[in-house]
């Protein structure tokens, strides 16, 4: 019957392929970006800290969330110290990293990260050991690098070898200390560093940065772990405490010129929670709203290729049985094939994604897998509901209305 009628056939086939593929693909894109979370230990208890407000000074923010969100470093240790709701506060910073090692050099990104950093987020290394809160404990004193996977894996074939051994970043020799988790890719999406430092090293990583004691140079973001029990409103409550405590009688005597009202928000600025458990980064936000239209727009497409479908396959004449049979038989092996079709350009889609946003992994396996399976249904729903109409009609009294 579909070879019977080959346009109509190639017609549905492409409607289904459309409307199958560009579904997966899109819905891949919007798991990874706004609903996937960190590879990491408990994420829904991690929190981005973020402190709007007055800011007199300079401010220095990247992909990992704007300039409202950054921390002087002064006060991260502070915090740091202070704080009783979280296992942990963490630090960290993107920067642009010169790796050269055995004879071979890339410029690639590196990650700034307090010793904190990978015990908050309870990821372990695959190699060696990651870095901790003795490599921060001296500004410009720890010259050890952690790799990540995907860099070991491609730079130095996965050679257990690697630890110990040197690698040059931006200039400074490092040693070589651990491999952080396979798919552990940083907290930032958007950005997939090859190394991770410690933060204690910025002026070796880059040179004239002088903002390890200023008050008013913000540039460090922050995250945490609540402790297990401890709502967030509590830890918000006992955080911005302890927060206008340290602005009240460290940091606001130190603030020249400023008026009574802005001295009045300087003070009465709270530190902002956020769910932490996809990252810091200014991707989603600016990804939320186009990939909900394209979402909109591509089930758009499925509703008119299964509309299509259902007015290619309406039939007339056999018995109801054999009519919903026939019908079914039909869209099931153009879904196959469409469905295919669909999966196999929606995959593609995903390595070009990958191409502009280097940390998505390409289409997720089982998000496409999901939406071809309800897709399917869908198409063949579309399939169902021609075939049983058409087995409903009389064929005399459709040729009587004639």
């Amino acid at each position: 019957m579909l070879f019977k009628t080959p346009f109509v056939t190639i017609i549905a086939i492409i409607s289904l392929s459309l409307g199958i593929g560009a579904n997966a693909a899109i819905f891949s894109l919007f798991s990874q970006m706004l609903l996937r979370a960190l590879p990491v230990q408990e994420p829904d208890r991690l929190v981005n800290l973020a402190a709007p407000g007055p800011k007199p000074g300079s401010q220095s923010c990247n992909q990992a969330g704007d300039c409202d969100e950054v921390f002087s470093y002064p006060m991260f240790r502070d915090l740091e110290r202070v704080q009783t709701v979280f296992t942990g506060i963490a630090a960290h910073r993107l920067f642009s990293a010169n790796l050269a090692a055995r004879g071979q050099t890339l410029n690639g990104e590196g990650m700034l990260v307090s010793g904190s950093y990978f015990p908050v987020l309870g990821v372990r290394p695959v190699l060696g050991r990651l870095l901790g809160p003795d490599d921060d404990r001296t500004i410009g004193e720890s010259h050890v690098v952690v790799l990540s996977h995907a860099y070991w894996q491609t730079r130095f074939a996965r050679d257990p070898g690697v630890l110990n051994q040197p690698l040059i970043v931006n200039g400074q020799e490092m040693t070589i200390v651990g491999v952080a988790a396979r798919g552990f890719d940083g907290t930032t999406l958007g950005v997939k560093p090859q190394v991770f430092v410690p933060i204690t090293m910025r002026e070796s990583m880059q040179p004239g940065f002088k903002g390890f004691d200023n008050r008013q140079n913000y540039w460090a973001y922050l995250f945490a772990r609540l402790k297990r029990g401890v709502p967030p409103e509590q830890a918000r409550t006992a955080l911005n405490g302890q927060y206008h405590a340290i602005i009240d009688d460290v940091e606001a005597p130190l603030q020249k010129g400023m008026s009574e009202q802005t001295m009045a928000r300087f003070r009465a600025k709270p530190v902002i929670f956020e769910q932490g458990a996809r990252g810091q980064t200014l991707v989603s936000g600016e990804a939320k709203t186009p990939l909900r239209l394209l979402l909109g727009v591509t089930a758009f497409v499925l509703i008119i290729a299964c509309a299509n479908v259902a007015n290619l396959l309406l039939a007339l004449g056999a018995a109801p049985a054999r009519v919903r049979a026939m019908v079914l038989r039909q869209v099931g092996v153009m879904t196959l094939i469409g469905g295919a079709i669909g999966l196999a350009a929606a995959i593609s889609l995903g390595r070009f994604a990958q191409a502009l946003l280097y940390q998505l992994q390409g289409s997720d396996p089982v998000v496409l897998a999901g939406s071809a399976v309800a897709l399917t249904l869908v198409a063949l729903g579309a399939g169902f509901i021609p075939a049983h109409r058409a087995s409903q009609v009389d064929p005399m009294q459709a040729l009587r209305y004639e």
